[in-house]
């Protein structure tokens, strides 16, 4: 734009035929003349400018939007997968609570075995030792009301 501007100046300044011309017609010439080529140029540079810039933004626009949709194909499947390891880890608790609470029963009736088997022989020697006690005892008594005379009267 300013190369034409420059060169049509120089024409105008360069020519012979120009030469008589006063500053007063020079400026005259390029306000009538000039300025009006000037403005349509830059005019019609600024709507291609414009008519570029936006074929541009169209395109950018576009790419977007095509970069959005992958984005939320993507996404779509990263929830999808995420809730498929989620049904998952849920079973796999599921089991593991199972598991853990065969594994406590399991504990408990070891427990319980070892008790009894340490509890239970020493019950049985209790058992068998009041067992004893008592018939001692009734030993005893029945020896305690024998009247004395049965012993002395065996004897002889």
């Amino acid at each position: 734009m300013k190369i034409i501007t420059i060169l049509f100046l120089h024409l105008l300044l360069a020519s012979a035929a120009f030469g008589q011309l006063t500053r007063e017609d020079l400026r005259s010439i390029i306000k009538e003349e000039v300025r009006p080529i000037i403005k349509e140029e830059i005019y019609a540079s600024e709507k291609r400018m414009k008519e570029y810039i936006d074929l541009k933004i169209e395109t950018v626009n576009a790419k977007i939007e095509t970069v959005n949709a992958k984005i939320d194909a993507v996404e779509k499947s990263l929830n999808a997968r995420i809730d498929a390891t989620n049904t998952r880890i849920d079973a796999l608790n599921t089991r593991l609570d199972d598991a853990d609470s065969k594994f406590n029963r399991i504990w408990l009736a070891i427990i319980a075995l070892i008790t009894a088997a340490v509890a239970l022989p020493q019950w049985i020697i209790l058992y068998a030792e009041r067992r004893r006690e008592r018939e001692l005892q009734t030993l005893l008594q029945q020896l305690r009301e024998k009247p004395e005379g049965t012993e002395t009267g065996a004897n002889s």
